[in-house]
């Protein structure tokens, strides 16, 4: 449970960081049931099956974070923001950016 608490006061302190930075983020699957992760990987949305291999937002330490840009959803490809809000987020103890999954910020 510690984890989650860290995990979850880490996402806090993301966020208000992308706020400050003038971006507005949207939360999306933070915690996923076993059969939700198993049909994300079956329609070719995961890397994790939920079963053999599982996935960080199984045991609530990942997040999706979408950035409303212009009152759309950005890609995380246009630009380079994503590399500023991965170093912020290694710093606060998370993993690596995902290269396939820059949206992805795990514990």
């Amino acid at each position: 449970m510690a984890r989650r608490v860290e995990f979850t006061e880490a996402l806090g302190s993301l966020l208000q960081y992308m706020i400050n930075e003038g971006d507005t983020p949207i939360v999306d699957f933070v915690k996923r049931s076993n059969e939700e992760q198993k049909r994300l990987f079956d329609a070719g949305l995961s890397k994790c099956d939920g079963v053999v291999k599982i996935s960080k937002h199984q045991t609530g330490e990942a997040v999706d974070v979408y950035l409303l840009v212009g009152g759309k959803l950005h890609d995380w490809n246009a630009d380079d923001r994503w590399d500023k809000y991965h170093t912020f987020w290694e710093e606060s103890g998370g993993r690596p950016v995902l290269e396939w999954d820059k949206g992805h910020f795990e514990f």
